[in-house]
């Protein structure tokens, strides 16, 4: 992880224009860079005119895509016509790793609703907390347990993992309304799906839903059979994890 900051020193009478500018700039980099994990714009309470960014980049390629982007080029006039001089950028690199030990835990919880739009309004009422919009996720194989199509109606909670996932009950297979009421499973990302299938095979764990692109395909997603607890987790491909924090991040899934 790599983390910047840049201190700026405002031109008296251009604070408000500034934060403005900044406002907008924050926005454009939560939109539009997935691999900023971190964004302040702060001041100290002892100089009104100062003022300092903090920025946290994923690695030292999402640093770059931050530095060549577009908005940033448009942003540098503004910013430097509020500023008695050029920022005072400091870049830091971790010094202590993160182990690598410590695994991924859950990060989602899935439930199936039998009304999405009220589902979502109780959730955001009660929780306090803003979902994505919805999406249809076309699924061309699901076998839960017979194959066949499906479409899949869904929101995610835009919080910090783990995500609320909802779920339009819809069939009479893994997202019929017979499982409203409960937590359906918990997910978890699979960087190697078939070794999954082999270890859960192994361990005697079955397995409730296959999500396929189609026949004898690797599945993408799997959920399995309940526990001694009855409780179900679900297993998804890295490949759907870029979209799905962009999702989260923006409200909108990317098409």
């Amino acid at each position: 992880m790599i983390t910047v900051t840049a201190e700026q020193q405002v031109v008296p009478g251009r604070e408000e224009e500034l934060d403005a500018v900044m406002a907008g700039l924050r926005a454009a980099i939560l939109e539009s860079e997935p691999g900023c994990l971190r964004f302040d714009y702060v001041r100290t309470e002892e100089s009104p005119l100062r003022r300092l960014v903090i920025e946290e980049y994923r690695d030292a390629a999402a640093l770059e895509a931050h530095q060549d982007s577009r908005h940033l080029r448009e942003f540098l006039p503004r910013l430097l016509a509020c500023l008695t001089e050029f920022p005072k950028v400091t870049t830091y690199r971790g010094v202590v790793p993160v182990p690598d030990s410590v695994p991924d835990s859950l990060f989602h919880v899935g439930m199936v609703v039998p009304d999405l739009e009220k589902a979502v309004a109780l959730h955001s009422d009660v929780l306090g907390i803003e979902f994505t919009e919805p999406h249809v996720f076309r699924i061309p194989r699901l076998e839960d347990p017979d194959p066949h199509p499906a479409e899949l109606t869904a929101v995610f909670s835009r919080t910090g993992a783990p995500y609320y996932e909802l779920i339009q009950a819809a069939g009479d297979g893994i997202i019929s309304a017979a499982h409203c009421g409960r937590i359906l499973y918990y997910g978890v990302w699979e960087p190697d799906m078939d070794a999954r299938l082999e270890r859960l095979r192994r361990q005697g764990i079955g397995v409730d839903a296959y999500f396929r692109s189609g026949p004898g395909a690797t599945p993408f997603a799997v959920i399995t059979a309940p526990d001694l607890l009855g409780a179900r987790v679900e297993y998804v491909g890295l490949g759907d994890r870029p979209p799905i924090e962009e999702w989260v991040r923006t409200g909108r899934y990317p098409e």
